[in-house]
């Protein structure tokens, strides 16, 4: 069975980050529990928020938002997480996603941005990056597009 448009997406953003990011070891999706204190630098895909409104009579236009969670150690943790959020942004807005099977209305965009400091126990302060991504389901089905 064919995976949604929306894990697809999901997808093809960590294939996009794993093992290409200077310094990060870990690349994961929706990873819920806390990042122990002996794991290095990573980074942790979630998705969001979708958005969906009709776009013709069996076309649906919608908009994902999928979180880039960059979890870094250190002070000030904002200077060690921007050198990484300068590659994900790159290597996120720059991907060629139709290599995926996936057809996007227009690249990925950088919506919002929040960083997360934490106490000084070696605990990682997260900076999180927001992207939408637009694209055109088949109303009846979200794994297919038009």
């Amino acid at each position: 069975m064919t995976a949604s448009v929306y894990e697809r997406i999901a997808e093809a953003v960590k294939t996009a980050l794993t093992g290409q990011v200077s310094g990060i070891s870990l690349v994961e999706r929706d990873r819920e529990d806390l990042v122990a204190r002996d794991e290095g630098d990573s980074i942790n895909i979630t998705t969001d928020a979708a958005n969906t409104k009709p776009f013709g009579e069996a076309v649906d236009d919608n908009e994902l938002t999928i979180d880039v969670h960059i979890n870094v150690r250190g002070d000030p943790f904002e200077t060690r997480a921007d050198a990484y959020a300068k590659q994900v942004h790159g290597l996120v807005t720059g991907r060629n996603y139709a290599g995926d099977g996936l057809k996007l209305a227009r690249m990925p965009r950088l919506v919002q941005q929040d960083w997360t400091g934490e106490a000084g126990d070696e605990t990682p302060g997260t900076r999180t990056m927001k992207y939408a991504f637009r694209f055109l389901t088949l109303a009846a089905d979200i794994s297919a597009q038009p």
